[in-house]
């Protein structure tokens, strides 16, 4: 039977030494270049427009907003019209931000009420 001396022994735990780190950096090159790849501005915008699109917490208060805004942007147009004074333009502008507040707190309203069920 063949006995492994020292220095035999010691070559072959090196060579797996530096096979287990060929081995890690591979791993470590390949997750680096997946990081890199994943911090590039257009996936970042990709990811994020994926998960709008999954959320529907965010499609709600976006409509909530949007209808708010319209709602009281009509009410201005309505009072102030083309060719207002002063005193007409200033309580359109705040008649705007009450019709907007009150669209906005109904619409929130009615998504808790939907919860609800």
């Amino acid at each position: 039977m063949e006995t492994i001396n020292e220095n035999q022994l010691l070559d072959k735990k090196i060579r797996l030494l530096k096979l287990k780190q060929s081995n890690e950096f591979e791993i470590l090159r390949d997750q680096f270049n997946l990081t890199l790849e994943s911090l590039k501005p257009i996936n970042i915008v990709k990811e994020s427009i994926d998960d709008f699109k999954k959320s529907k917490e965010i499609k709600h208060s976006i409509l909530e907003s949007t209808l708010g805004i319209a709602g009281g942007y009509l009410a201005r147009k309505m009072i102030a019209g083309k060719s207002a004074g002063i005193f007409k333009k200033i309580s359109a502008t705040v008649i705007q931000y009450l019709v907007t507040n009150f669209i906005t707190h109904k619409a929130e309203k009615i998504n808790l009420n939907e919860k609800d069920i």
